[in-house]
């Protein structure tokens, strides 16, 4: 399934993805190579039902959130 990362905290490894089909799934761990999940990131994962909610298993970023441009000050 596609989604996009609506929530991601580094320091827990602990986040939330919207699915394309409307629904809510967290996702934990620090599985991913590269850089952490940042919110916006486009993701494909697997569905799966989980204690408390559903999970997002093998989770792989499919495109990054552009950082934003830094200003001179």
């Amino acid at each position: 399934m596609d989604g996009q990362v609506t929530f991601y905290d580094e320091s827990t490894a602990w986040g939330v993805i919207l699915g394309d089909n409307g629904g809510l799934y967290a996702v934990r761990g620090t599985l991913l190579s590269g850089p952490p999940l940042q919110v916006g990131d486009r993701v494909v994962f697997e569905p799966r039902p989980a204690p408390g909610g559903p999970r997002a298993a093998g989770v792989q970023r499919v495109a990054s959130v552009e950082a934003p441009p830094k200003t001179k000050g």
